[in-house]
């Protein structure tokens, strides 16, 4: 930490950030003369009267360099998955919920992550979380038995989900200049889309040369590094008034959410008429109805309901979600084909993935660009549509398909729909934020992707088995009813992502002043 009190810590009533002279507000790292940590004295008139905080550029490496890992995370086990399969003799259920752990807790926990932020301090909960998720990543690696690694995995989540809003509401306190405050959050979408498709390549070349382990392992020591360098780059904020933490909001949305997967991944070979599985589904229902009357009651609710008076923000929350259930399904089931019925190893497979990067890496520069241009709404609704393309292509997959003629042009579709999408659903997920709200809104958004990652893959999933099964039950040859399994599975995917590009283009405010007026706001309610 720097040496210069940065207000209260946790559990104190010292003073907050936004009420401390400029002299105060910055660590004793970051001693530049007449600087000021964002958000400025309660006098300042506003973005345009506000010092630009020195080293921001390098306070935004240091977070992103952390959301890298986080979301890399969620797909770098994938192409693993076989090789701990074998090794434990884990049944398809089960290995499932390696992936969903991670992506249930992460979810589950984001709400409560963004107010414990607001509450107690956003870096504080940034490292804290950095922590936690650094530490099961060893243990996981060192797991003797796949109970370990599972519940590693939603430790795993809960560790993002402390770090993960933190660190996009402080971007947002940082950049007040709104032309910077858009490139920041491109940068952090498009880091975010970056580090979703590496995980896979990297999966691939670990579990080919080294051991399923380092998947795990890998991440130490970059979160080490962030870890490191948060203290130092890293100002404190947090939100003056929200004393009150709403933990029994946080319990039933996430008991909601993981009754819904538990429901779905347990479905198997069950009709989705079954009356257990209805039950768990109505179960799961009833919770996020209590969840939503217990919010109404409360004077200060984890999930404001007046945050979602923004339309931009609905739309870019409903957008993460849409995406997120299509884009984890996509690497799940894109994997098996390629490994059960093209017969690709991990190394290949991971590698094969390698042009979505690519793709991404070079796209996401034209894509923050034309945002300003044309506007969020053009972008967003043109990446859903371009996503919604690419599923249909690979819906085509054939038994003796190839990875040029079956795989690559889906795939290319799919990237253009990431570039376009993780730069637009942050804009308009933080959309009008301010001091008081910036963590619990940058919650909701990133809980949007992983809620959806997990209800999505349980979803999509349970489709391509019922398909599977169905077809097995008449004889028809094993790999072909993989392959029909997954082409059911991409086919409701594209009807998913053509749902959320309608959304998109029927609600969502088209301005290419919306981060700008933004920040603007922000600075001015300050």
């Amino acid at each position: 930490m720097g040496r210069a009190r940065l207000g209260g810590g946790i559990g104190q009533s010292g003073p907050d950030l936004a009420h401390l002279p400029a002299k105060d507000t910055m660590t004793a790292s970051t001693p530049v003369e007449g600087s000021s940590a964002i958000p400025a004295e309660p006098t300042s008139t506003g973005a345009s009267g506000e010092a630009p905080l020195p080293g921001r550029w390098i306070a935004l490496a240091v977070l992103a360099l952390a959301q890298f890992v986080l979301v890399l995370d969620s797909t770098v086990v994938n192409v693993a998955l076989p090789s701990i399969q074998r090794q434990f003799d884990l049944p398809e259920a089960r290995l499932a919920w390696i992936v969903n752990g991670y992506g249930l807790a992460f979810g589950g926990l984001l709400l409560l992550g963004g107010s414990l932020g607001d509450l107690y301090g956003r870096r504080k909960l940034f490292m804290l979380g950095i922590g936690v998720f650094s530490g099961a990543s060893l243990i996981a690696g060192l797991a003797w038995n796949a109970d370990i690694i599972i519940a590693m995995r939603f430790l795993q989540g809960a560790g993002a989900a402390m770090a993960a809003p933190a660190a996009l509401s402080s971007i947002t306190r940082i950049f007040t200049i709104p032309k910077e405050r858009t490139k920041a959050l491109g940068t952090w979408g498009g880091i975010s889309a970056l580090g979703g498709t590496i995980g896979a390549v990297l999966s691939g070349f670990i579990t080919e040369y080294q051991s399923w382990r380092w998947v795990f392992f890998v991440t130490v020591p970059v979160t080490l590094i962030a870890l490191a360098l948060a203290p130092k780059f890293v100002p404190e904020s947090r939100a003056p008034s929200r004393p009150k933490l709403d933990v029994l909001g946080a319990i039933l949305i996430t008991s909601a959410i993981g009754t819904a997967v538990f429901a779905l991944l347990d479905k198997g070979a069950k009709a989705w008429t079954d009356p257990l599985l209805l039950a768990q589904l109505a179960g799961a229902a009833f919770l996020v109805v209590i969840f939503i009357a217990w919010e109404k009651r409360q004077t200060m609710p984890m999930v404001p309901l007046d945050i979602f008076k923004n339309r931009n923000r609905v739309v870019g929350v409903t957008a993460s979600v849409l995406f997120g259930s299509v884009l984890s399904t996509y690497f799940f089931t894109t994997t098996l084909y390629m490994q059960t019925v093209l017969g690709f190893k991990p190394l290949k497979t991971g590698a094969a993935y390698l042009p979505l990067g690519l793709i991404i890496l070079v796209a996401f520069p034209i894509i923050s660009a034309l945002v300003g241009r044309i506007g969020v709404r053009v972008v967003m609704t043109t990446g859903l549509l371009s996503g919604m393309s690419g599923l249909l292509v690979l819906s085509t997959l054939q038994v003796d398909g190839t990875y040029r003629g079956d795989v690559l042009p889906g795939m290319i579709l799919v990237a253009i729909a990431a570039a376009c999408g993780f730069v637009t659903f942050t804009i308009a997920g933080v959309d009008g934020t301010t001091e008081e709200n910036a963590g619990i809104a940058s919650g909701i958004l990133s809980a949007g992707g992983q809620i959806g990652s997990a209800l999505g893959l349980a979803t999509l999933v349970s489709i391509a088995v019922s398909v599977q099964v169905s077809e097995a039950a008449a004889q028809i040859p094993r790999s072909q009813a993989l392959v029909d399994g997954f082409a059911a599975a991409y086919q409701v995917g594209a009807g998913i992502l053509f749902v959320g590009a309608v959304i998109a283009a029927v609600f969502l405010r088209s301005t290419a002043s919306n981060t700008a007026a933004t920040a603007a706001k922000m600075s001015a309610s300050n």
